[in-house]
């Protein structure tokens, strides 16, 4: 009979008489049984979203697609951060987010989020070597900038029109508002 050309993965020419045969399975070496059952859902989850991707990857236009949308999303979400970091709460956790999500499509992104954990992470170790006496300085400065700040969006734009009556009644204290 006629032998099958194969082009170097495995796979063979579409053009020889067989047809073109599928890839052969991958075979699993040195499974860790040290894992959970979690574990390893886990694993075979992200396995499958890594293949999901790299069938995206092979259509261009399902690609720039994809692509745009990650950009869109990560960006939202960055935007939504930054307008959150004044305030109390996540602002900077939900940057770093935003960063993550442009990060697994955009190497500049990814190089980003690194700087800005090497700078957090900085902060934290510089502000730890302080006395507590600064760190508890820091923090009342830190908190008085904020309340600052939203009492000076309140006296500017006055309280939102959603306050319910038990607020609105407790902050009649306070000038300006």
């Amino acid at each position: 009979m006629h032998e099958q050309q194969h082009d170097g993965e495995g796979r063979a020419d579409p053009g020889s008489p067989a047809g073109p045969r599928p890839a052969p399975e991958p075979v699993v070496t040195g499974v860790d049984t040290a894992l959970s059952p979690h574990q390893h859902r886990i694993r075979r989850a992200r396995a499958a979203l890594r293949a999901r991707r790299e069938r995206l990857r092979a259509d261009a236009r399902k690609n720039r697609v994809y692509r745009a949308v990650v950009g869109a999303v990560g960006t939202f979400v960055v935007l939504l951060g930054l307008l959150l970091v004044p305030l109390p709460g996540p602002g900077w956790l939900i940057v770093f987010l935003g960063l993550a999500v442009l990060g697994t499509e955009f190497a500049t992104a990814q190089r980003l989020k690194r700087f800005g954990e090497r700078q957090v992470h900085r902060w934290a170790q510089w502000i730890a070597a302080r006395s507590l006496a600064l760190r508890a300085g820091l923090g009342a400065g830190t908190a008085t900038a904020v309340a600052g700040l939203v009492w000076g969006y309140l006296a500017w734009q006055g309280l939102p029109a959603w306050t319910p009556e038990v607020v609105t009644a407790q902050l009649q204290w306070v000038p300006g508002l």
